[in-house]
């Protein structure tokens, strides 16, 4: 049975089987997310998730774990917030060959399940790498393009299993209480992207109902609760319901070789990540040939066919965005960012940039072209290409196959450190980023508990 035989991979896993290279990744990976988690829960979105949790006394109890930046609270709570958190900037991690996002689903719920357990911080990094191994895996099995097809949001429908997974590990399910996990999962996964249509916040909420939702099912299994056997290739499995069975031996075949997390990007722009190459190449257009707005007569970027439905259409909504959502998902806002403004931080999608003249008159005349070529090498990579025409009738010409963040163009350690210190400053002071980059630095032999500490006000 593939749940079976999934469950006892992540459960055989063990510390000394991590390749020093994922490792070292692993805790960046960490140190990302908490960066993302911290900035995150101080976004728009989150008020109303902190008052629906205080009105539920989430935070009351004997069992309470961190949620950074803010009160502890109950572990199937607090994976719930810091995901949300931490999705609420598209600034987290994302995993190009199932393009989905797996620090959100399985860091919440390592830190939660490893504070209530006393984990170590070897048990916590191996149930880390597993869970993102389960995410992408699936996600790969899935096939981005058929759960893109059907409406669905790829990592709201991996998250439960991931989650299952990470917390199982931590908690010592054994095989068959794991493969129960997965099977209550099944019936936990959902996710559409209907919040396109509008800019809706429900996006934000997709990992950390996932995340809640994982970490019941790991539980369940705990206390008996059975779930069926095929979760994934049975009749009504999930992967007849949300993509197809072509690709199912994905989900098995030579699990950890190499591990997946090592393929697991970070995204230096606060945007989707189809989004990321554009504004690369925008950036890398502008400063060599010193255009404005004024030089543009117009701009074609060469796209995969995923990104027309998420970044590109519909075209009145993607040139004119009217909130942080609609811009985040704009690739002719994208585009108009990299060449008004050199950047796409926080800072660029929310007034007063919203309605900069420039870089809506960039967005104007940018047009997207499905490349043929480039959805051969989807979703493995995630080429683009640019074309610009200019009032004086050049043709600047700029491509790419992998964009800045991706493991091939990574980002430095200090790049990585320099991203959290800008995300985390929102709410820890430079002592405090200072505890927490050591405590993640040390997680082998120091162990979860002072990053606990370190990440909880």
């Amino acid at each position: 049975m593939i749940a079976r035989d999934l469950a006892r991979w992540v459960l055989a896993l063990q510390y000394e089987d991590i390749d020093a290279g994922t490792e070292s990744y692993a805790r960046e990976l960490i140190l990302d997310h908490l960066g993302t988690a911290a900035r995150g829960g101080v976004v728009e979105n989150m008020p109303s998730v902190d008052a629906t949790l205080a009105a539920m006394g989430a935070d009351s109890g004997s069992q309470l774990t961190a949620v950074v930046g803010k009160r502890p609270a109950r572990p199937e709570w607090a994976v719930f917030s810091n995901a949300i958190a931490a999705h609420s900037i598209e600034l987290d991690d994302t995993h190009s060959a199932s393009s989905l996002h797996p620090a959100v689903v399985v860091i919440p719920a390592a830190l939660a399940a490893a504070e209530l357990e006393g984990s170590s911080g070897t048990e916590f990094i191996a149930a880390v790498v597993a869970g993102y191994e389960v995410a992408c895996r699936l996600g790969r099995a899935l096939n981005p393009k058929d759960v893109y097809a059907k409406g669905f949001h790829p990592t709201a429908i991996v998250g439960p299993f991931a989650t299952a997974a990470t917390v199982g590990k931590l908690i010592g399910l054994n095989e068959e209480q794991l493969a129960h996990a997965f099977g209550i999962a099944a019936s936990e996964s959902a996710g559409r992207t209907e919040f396109l249509a509008e800019g809706a916040w429900t996006k934000r909420f997709h990992p950390g109902w996932a995340s809640h939702a994982g970490y019941i099912a790991a539980r369940l299994a705990q206390n008996g609760f059975t779930g069926p056997s095929q979760p994934f290739d049975g009749r009504d499995g999930l992967l007849r319901g949300y993509g197809s069975t072509e690709h199912l031996a994905r989900l098995t075949d030579n699990l950890g070789a190499p591990f997946e997390l090592s393929a697991t990007s970070v995204k230096p722009h606060a945007c989707c990540r189809y989004n990321q190459g554009p504004i690369d190449l925008a950036v890398k257009l502008q400063r060599e040939h010193g255009i404005s707005v004024a030089d543009i007569e117009s701009i074609e970027v060469g796209v995969v066919t995923a990104a027309i439905g998420i970044v590109v259409e519909p075209r009145d909504r993607k040139i004119r965005p009217t909130n942080d959502v609609d811009a985040q998902f704009s690739l002719p806002y994208a585009v108009g960012l990299g060449i008004e403004k050199g950047q796409a931080t926080l800072a660029e999608y929310a007034e007063p940039t919203m309605s900069d003249a420039g870089v809506l008159a960039v967005a104007e005349r940018t047009v997207a072209v499905v490349r043929p070529e480039f959805d051969v090498k989807y979703p493995a990579i995630w080429p683009c290409d640019m074309k610009i025409t200019t009032t004086d009738g050049r043709l600047l010409e700029a491509s790419l196959e992998f964009a800045k963040g991706d493991p091939e163009n990574r980002l430095s350690y200090d790049e990585m450190c320099a991203k959290f210190r800008s995300l985390a400053v929102s709410v820890f002071d430079d002592a405090q980023m200072d505890a927490i980059i050591a405590a993640v630095n040390n997680l082998a032999t120091g162990g979860v508990a002072p990053v606990v500490a370190a990440v909880t006000k």
